[in-house]
């Protein structure tokens, strides 16, 4: 006697996926997972490109705004900065102090950057004596300096015998022994170094016969200023194209030497990675016209008196920090030149970095004012 229901399951029913729809299924779930892999890497290129392009755009306008506002001050000296001669009290200053020049530069000799050499050999060039501290750069990028003061005055009170100086109501930040500084009355300008300076309740005091300051100075050169006048803190910048540590596999970047205790440019600063070339052009006052007027744009072993340049034409360029961001190496053009490798062109790049060229032309404010 049956009493339930008898299930019977045959072979058919219990049969799974073949190994052919199997395989089929891998293919078509392989075949999506690369279609997702390939977008996902896609917009990730993108990204990196994207980032790469504002990076760049970020350094450059950077780059310009803070070179053309330390070039824009160059030869201010306060009072008196468009003319007359300065008395230079230092006691066997280096031979690159050389802050009457108001502005420098030095023309690279080749067309690209190449390597890290030093700047005491054959690869740059200027004029009218100009005298460079020896520095590590980049072959083929241009070289600069500024020479100005830092914002604010002082109020030179008293000048006593034996080159002691007091000045009152100071508004000078960060004036330590050593700094060099210039007194102007607006009709003299006197350079002299702050050996020993003092901060007190009248004000600040400085003292220059100091026997620990170096280079010091001359203590039987009278100051010329007179009371009344101001007291202001040296500044000089020296700017170049140079890698961190001198190491030849980092990225280019600009480089900042700031004038030092001993009158020299200082240890090296770095300022802005990825900067592979910096170009310059002097614009000068050929005729001496009393309007002031810019006459030609010249490279700095060109320029004849550097009392004439009234503005300055900067260009740079900038690469990406990171590499392998294009399908290929990229072309592009720079210091009008177009580098692409074509005959009568300059070489096209071996990596697959961006680039981007920058230009700006800034005017000294102290040498462009009419006569």
């Amino acid at each position: 006697m049956q009493t339930g229901t008898e299930l019977i399951f045959t072979r058919a029913d219990s049969a799974g996926f073949t190994l052919v729809e199997l395989l089929i299924a891998m293919a078509l779930g392989l075949s999506l997972s690369a279609g997702v892999m390939q977008i996902y890497v896609a917009n990730s290129q993108a990204d990196r490109i994207q980032e790469a392009k504002m990076r760049i755009q970020e350094t450059g306008r950077f780059a310009l705004n803070f070179l053309a506002s330390e070039i824009r001050m160059s030869a201010y000296l306060g009072c008196l900065s468009k003319s007359g001669i300065i008395h230079n009290m230092l006691y066997q200053p280096p031979a690159s102090f050389q802050v009457e020049r108001g502005i420098q530069g030095w023309e690279a000799k080749s067309v690209t950057a190449q390597e890290l050499v030093s700047s005491s050999g054959s690869h740059w060039t200027s004029t009218e004596g100009n005298v460079l501290d020896t520095t590590t750069v980049m072959t083929g990028t241009d070289i600069l300096r500024v020479w100005n003061t830092s914002p604010g005055a002082a109020l030179l009170d008293s000048i006593s015998s034996g080159a002691e100086l007091t000045a009152v109501n100071s508004t000078i930040a960060g004036l330590a022994n050593g700094d060099i500084v210039i007194l102007n009355d607006c009709y003299r300008v006197d350079v002299l170094q702050a050996c020993s300076v003092v901060h007190s309740s009248e004000g600040l005091g400085i003292n220059t016969e100091a026997t620990v300051c170096v280079p010091g100075n001359d203590v039987s050169k009278p100051a010329r200023s007179q009371i009344d006048g101001e007291l202001l803190k040296l500044k000089s910048a020296l700017f170049y194209i140079g890698k961190r540590a001198n190491v030849a596999e980092n990225p280019p970047a600009l480089f900042r030497r700031q004038l030092n205790s001993n009158a020299v440019a200082g240890t090296p600063e770095e300022m802005l990675e990825g900067i592979e070339n910096m170009q310059i052009l002097y614009g000068v006052n050929l005729d001496n016209d009393l309007q002031n007027t810019v006459d030609a744009y010249v490279p700095a072993d060109q320029v004849s008196a550097w009392s004439s340049v009234i503005s300055v034409r900067l260009s740079l360029l900038v690469q990406s920090i990171e590499n392998n961001l294009a399908v290929g190496p990229q072309s592009y053009a720079f210091d009008g030149v177009l580098y692409d490798g074509a005959a009568g062109n300059g070489s096209l790049p071996s990596d697959r970095r961006l680039r981007s060229a920058f230009v700006a032309t800034v005017t000294l404010r102290n040498r462009a004012l009419a006569q």
